[in-house]
């Protein structure tokens, strides 16, 4: 039996003639049967009007596209009462009206579009002997219907972005399935309210801590319950935490022995001055800015207008104005992150031995995993060379960072060292031993979920007693989420699901290029398996 016999065992085709040629595969076939079914009444008809050529393009052969030239039949309506006088006949899973490829061919090039888009998608068909442009891989998908995924009882909810920092969609999953619902154009309260609306079975909204997600489910769905996912929180609390430990970051560094050529303790910070002993132009103007800031402030202006007067941003002015003393905003610009920080610490015991060779000590510290140059190195050394030999230097392990990253870690799984380092520094700031504990207290109750809605309640009372500006400012924003959040605490649902879906949309915002309309990217997101 020849390959075109397999492929047409239908009844209703009868292949005549099969042709071989460099790159493709012709095959001459014609339609057989008694009559067809008239699309208009319904009526099966006998009678042949004319005959006709169709050219078809199917799935290819052995790496050759394959080509059907199929001599089609048109009949005559035997139902003098029909409005169709002629009609052609379609062959079931072959043609369809005005298509030019198989209903198989059709299929296999949707699916491709769908994982791969328009000229991805083009690039590889053509690559298997499909021969097709990216428009009309475009068109496939957009000719697609949009899935019915029925009644949604429990609603996901998170925001992507079209364009970072200008333009964001929202998505909406159904929990039960983790599949897509819905993509709205934006991520506005009154957007979500409206589909809400049109959707009063929802009982349940899983969301991140976003306002306008919150204000929207409340207008749109006051019956539902909202469920704040407990992940989010510990990030808003891992965020407020290393604000403050970075406005706190002078305290990070461990005492050294004073040596004989140190600087007396009282007098400016090496990181202060310049290799001359002057004040580094950054010091000097945030001095400047500190004393201007808080002289207007007394004087009684607001921030708007003092942020006008010295042409100064307001999260500028805020900052400066927030800050008790400026050594909180000069050591946030004094003690930056360095690739030379881990070093400090040998570097400084290296030169109390008497080694104060630049180049010889880059390389002793390369040895030791160290990727800069020497210039770096020669930077630091310049407060040694001058006589200014620092009173102490950071620990290698002690940044910002990692001190928060040892605070919202279970007590359990720090190491030793971790942990002997994290109460030294406990007993040398009360900020952040405070801190730590407030941070704990917290991260146990969300984590646990034992419906601990009392410990809650006075964790909220406590910070707002004696926490700090950062801890105070997370507990308002959770005083307005507090529905949602206790919820979360009685509840096994979380966002997982939709963190899960905006990371599968980055992947298709990829392979679209960012030059997709919205109403492509929609489609490509609800229908993609």
């Amino acid at each position: 039996m020849s390959v075109a016999d397999l492929l047409f065992s239908d009844a209703a085709v009868e292949v005549e003639r099969l042709t071989l040629a460099q790159d493709e595969v012709l095959v001459a076939a014609r339609a057989r049967g008694d009559g067809a079914v008239c699309p208009e009444c319904g009526r099966r008809s006998s009678r042949v009007h004319c005959y006709y050529d169709r050219r078809l393009s199917d799935r290819p052969i052995a790496g050759r596209r394959l080509q059907i030239r199929l001599r089609a039949r048109r009949f005559t309506c035997e139902n003098t009462a029909c409005s169709h006088r002629t009609f052609a006949e379609q062959i079931p899973e072959l043609t369809c009206r005005y298509a030019r490829r198989t209903e198989a061919l059709t299929g296999l090039l949707t699916d491709i579009a769908l994982f791969l888009g328009g000229r991805p998608g083009a690039r590889l068909a053509d690559r298997m002997s499909m021969a097709v442009g990216k428009d009309s891989m475009l068109r496939l998908i957009r000719a697609l219907p949009e899935p019915d995924h029925g009644s949604v009882q429990v609603l996901g909810v998170d925001e992507f972005a079209l364009r970072r920092r200008r333009k964001y969609a929202a998505i909406l999953i159904g929990m039960v399935t983790h599949r897509p619902v819905d993509v709205l154009a934006d991520r506005t309260a009154a957007t979500f309210e409206s589909w809400l609306r049109r959707h009063p079975e929802v009982q349940m909204i899983c969301r991140d801590r976003a306002g306008s997600f919150r204000d929207g489910a409340c207008a749109g769905a006051p019956q539902a319950k909202q469920v704040a996912d407990i992940w989010h929180v510990l990030h808003n609390l891992a965020e407020a935490v290393e604000r403050i430990v970075g406005r706190h970051r002078a305290e990070l560094r461990e005492p050294l022995p004073m040596s004989a050529d140190a600087t007396p303790a009282g007098e400016t910070s090496a990181t202060e001055v310049d290799i001359h002993g002057r004040p580094r132009p950054l010091v000097a103007r945030t001095h400047e800015r500190y004393q201007q800031i808080h002289e207007r402030i007394q004087r009684g202006d607001s921030l708007r207008a003092i942020a006008r007067e010295l042409r100064l941003s307001r999260g500028t002015v805020v900052r400066f104005a927030e800050a008790a003393e400026v050594g909180e905003l000069l050591s946030a610009a004094t003690d930056r992150p360095s690739m030379i920080d881990d070093y400090r610490l040998y570097l400084h015991h290296r030169w109390l031995e008497g080694c104060t060779n630049a180049s010889a000590l880059t390389r002793e510290i390369q040895q030791l995993g160290y990727r800069g140059g020497p210039g770096t190195v020669q930077r630091h050394l310049r407060a040694y060379r001058t006589g200014a030999i620092p009173t102490n230097a950071p620990l290698p392990q002690l940044t910002v960072r990692r001190v928060t990253n040892w605070i919202m870690r279970r007590p359990e799984h720090l190491t030793d060292t971790e942990r002997k380092s994290l109460d030294d520094l406990c007993d040398r700031s009360p900020v952040l031993a405070i801190t730590t504990e407030y941070a704990r207290r917290l991260a146990v109750i969300l984590r646990e979920r034992n419906n601990e809605h009392l410990a809650f309640e006075v964790w909220l009372a406590d910070v707002r007693l004696d926490g700090q500006r950062e801890l105070r400012t997370l507990a308002g924003g959770m005083r307005r989420d507090r529905a949602a959040i206790l919820t979360a605490l009685t509840t096994t649902h979380s966002s997982g699901a939709v963190e899960g879906n905006v990371t599968r949309i980055k992947l298709l915002k990829r392979q679209m290029y960012g030059r997709a309309n919205f109403d492509l990217l929609r489609r490509r997101i609800l229908l993609s398996p």
